[in-house]
């Protein structure tokens, strides 16, 4: 996937050879994985390397100004609820973008949620970040995500004390991104933030603005859909790009495609809204690949209607382990596209004397612990009608703290779900799969309910994609591994 020759870094004697990138990029482990995709790679290279179009993806940046406040309770009661990695933020952005820049990736794909919660700082210093990959000759296309536009939760944290602070609109979202998408833009939505470019000759990008922002009130909406006047102006724009025999490759915040088989009944917001009757009205009109980001996994899902295919390749975030990106390339035919994925392990962050992934996996798992609490509470409130949520909360803390295998307790199999569906390839053993199917056959009398609804969640989100989620070579035209 990396080509030697074409390094378009800014200083050509930062040069990496293939094998010495992928080994600092992905791990020697995964590096030792690649072979095999290396090699069929080589078999299709063209002979012509201009031929190729690279691409690199990155998602849910939330980037977050230091200057914010890192520090004092404020800051922490917030993290406590969340799971990103906000501190950490600035630098992991900086090391992700420097190897982008010394990547062979001709356009970077940026899939929303570019800041922690739209505020006006954090917005222009990614615009700011992201000028260093134009500065060396790349194309850095962004969409908006839920966090990014008229976000309630827009605060500076000082002591005991939060400040709101600046957020910015659609049009203010434009004009400071408008070096990433819009100026180049041959076709905008005159009522959304969506847009189409063409950054080389037969292939356009639709960014499709997929979130409702105009309901943001007293706190932010998560979900996302694309109302009619959006939908018919990207159904325009994929009929005008097939009749002009041009492929048109997809990039959105949402999910089109559910990553598994529970999450439109567990996290529903975190794909679009009618979903299935969206994705088969651009399937029909060609739309065979859209890059997307939100639940911060790496994950690959397909979609079959009738004839037609559609992938939606999720890319995870840069804030939660395992701080994942993408590097694809588009065969010069336009049919194959090959997929590596790589994982930010160094910034100047200081994390002794963990290296960084143990120190994002730490992290990521100790703030998992407390989400899963308030999905827990909330699944008790909706079972239990009339408890109030100190009860249901106090309920969700003991069944949390339940053992259900010698010292792994029931929070410990819900984490550790997670963090295996964040990094995609989900490979889980026999034994683990047997406790998920004993939970969700529970008839405890006090806790059955609450059980069920956890293994059969963990079921869903333990069941491995059948494409690949991290390294491959997929065929764009039936979604099939190549």
């Amino acid at each position: 996937m990396f080509d030697d020759t074409k390094d378009k870094g800014c200083n050509n004697n930062e040069t990496l050879s293939r094998r010495h990138f992928l080994q600092i990029a992905l791990g020697t482990t995964v590096t030792l994985a690649l072979n095999p995709l290396s090699n069929a790679l080589a078999a299709i290279s063209p002979s012509k390397p201009i031929a190729d179009v690279n691409f690199a993806v990155l998602s849910d940046i939330h980037y977050y100004a230091p200057e914010l406040g890192t520090t004092g309770s404020a800051f922490e009661t917030y993290l406590a609820g969340d799971r990103k990695m906000l501190t950490e933020s600035h630098t992991t952005l900086i090391s992700a973008i420097d190897t982008v820049k010394k990547s062979n990736a001709e356009i970077v794909l940026i899939c929303g949620d570019l800041t922690k919660d739209g505020e006006l700082i954090c917005h222009q210093r990614v615009a700011d970040m992201l000028s260093g990959l134009t500065e060396c000759g790349k194309k850095a296309l962004v969409i908006n995500g839920n966090h990014d536009i008229y976000n309630p939760n827009a605060y500076s944290y000082s002591g005991a004390s939060q400040t709101r602070v600046p957020t910015i609109g659609p049009d203010d979202f434009k004009n400071i991104y408008s070096e990433f998408g819009y100026r180049q833009a041959i076709a905008t939505d005159p009522n959304s933030l969506s847009y189409v470019v063409e950054p080389v000759d037969g292939l356009r990008i639709i960014a499709m603005d997929s979130c409702k922002y105009d309901a943001n009130n007293t706190l932010p909406v998560t979900s996302g859909a694309l109302p009619d006047s959006r939908l018919t102006w990207i159904k325009n724009q994929l009929r005008e790009a097939g009749q002009q025999g041009k492929m048109i490759i997809g990039m959105m915040h949402h999910g089109i495609v559910p990553h598994f088989s529970a999450q439109p009944d567990y996290f529903p917001e975190y794909i679009l809204d009618d979903y299935d009757e969206v994705g088969r009205s651009l399937s029909e009109l060609g739309l065979q690949v859209v890059f997307t980001g939100h639940f911060h996994a790496q994950n690959i899902s397909r979609a079959i209607f009738d004839n037609n295919t559609l992938l939606d390749i999720e890319t995870g975030s840069l804030v939660t382990y395992p701080i994942p990106y993408r590097f694809v390339r588009l065969s010069p035919d336009k049919n194959r596209l090959a997929i590596t994925s790589s994982r930010v392990t160094h910034t100047a962050f200081s994390v002794a004397p963990l290296d960084f992934q143990r120190y994002a996996k730490k992290f990521t798992a100790g703030n998992m612990k407390e989400l899963f609490i308030q999905q827990l509470t909330a699944i008790i409130m909706q079972l239990n009608a009339g408890l109030s949520q100190s009860q249901a909360a106090a309920m969700a803390a003991k069944f949390a703290t339940t053992p259900v295998f010698f010292t792994v307790t029931v929070s410990d199999l819900f984490v550790n779900a997670m963090l295996a569906h964040y990094c995609g390839d989900v490979d889980i053993d026999g034994q683990t799969q047997a406790i998920y199917q004993a939970l969700a056959a529970s008839e405890d009398s006090v806790t059955g309910q609450y059980q069920q609804v956890l293994g059969k969640f963990l079921l869903s989100i333990g069941t491995a994609s059948p494409l690949g989620d991290n390294n491959l070579i997929v065929n764009c035209k039936n979604g099939k591994n190549w």
